[in-house]
């Protein structure tokens, strides 16, 4: 069923606050890793969200905090917290031929994940359930947060990328510009798209699926009932409850 246009508003601005997880911060925020190799714990502070920039990374539960390299070079990659964020850049400057960088986060907490430009995170373990927790991808990449139940979740994707997200009892998703957000639970799921799009329930079967074994949409425009024909552009709200 549908709801007043008025959560459009609601929802376009919680996607763009999502989406400005990706801007990294500015260099006199950064303090960078001491040069590491690969299987080694990095000394970092404590962090409670993550940011990845073209980046492969499991997201474990557990602890002690820690990340560590699985494939890559700290000598090539930027990995940073600033503000109680873990940010990390495939590259600093521009990347060798080739060049793949692959993390492991362990962390009894998290509450926010961002990632951009063909990032991947998969998380796995028990995780705690988490009051709230903010998901976001642009320009392509996949956040698969099925491992991390949360009461309430804020989801968006813009100009593609993929979200798979476990909420408990509410979550507001934002699809602009291609890309796809799938939910399991019986939250109530309020969501907008616009210029292509999809926020689809996923299957029970596949909710413990490996990443790779989960099946996307085949379309990016959702189904939805007739209805009076909109403006060129404008956005589409909808609440579901199962």
């Amino acid at each position: 069923m549908y709801r007043i246009r008025g959560i459009l508003l609601g929802a376009g601005v919680i996607g763009l606050t999502l989406l400005s997880l990706a801007i990294p911060p500015t260099k006199t925020q950064m303090q960078p890793v001491v040069s590491v190799h690969p299987q080694q714990a990095l000394p970092l502070a404590p962090f409670t969200s993550v940011q990845l920039n073209g980046v492969k990374a499991v997201l474990q539960y557990g602890s002690p905090q820690r990340v560590t390299l699985l494939k890559g070079s700290g000598d090539i990659s930027l990995i940073t917290v600033t503000q109680e964020r873990l940010v990390i850049d495939k590259c600093r400057d521009k990347c060798p031929r080739g060049y793949q960088l692959q993390v492991e986060i362990v962390t009894p907490l998290i509450n926010a994940i961002a990632v951009a430009n063909g990032g991947v995170i998969e998380s796995r373990g028990d995780f705690p359930l988490q009051p709230a927790m903010s998901l976001a991808v642009s320009h392509g990449g996949t956040v698969d947060a099925r491992a991390i139940l949360a009461n309430n979740i804020t989801a968006a994707v813009a100009q593609g990328g993929r979200i798979l997200a476990n909420p408990k009892m509410t979550m507001v998703a934002s699809v602009s510009n291609g890309g796809v957000i799938t939910y399991w639970g019986n939250a109530q799921v309020t969501s907008s798209t616009q210029h292509g799009g999809v926020v689809n329930k996923g299957a029970a079967i596949d909710l413990d699926k490996p990443m790779s074994d989960v099946e996307a949409p085949e379309s990016c425009t959702p189904d939805t009932p007739d209805t009076p024909a909109r403006p060129a552009g404008a956005k589409r709200s909808r609440t579901i409850v199962i």
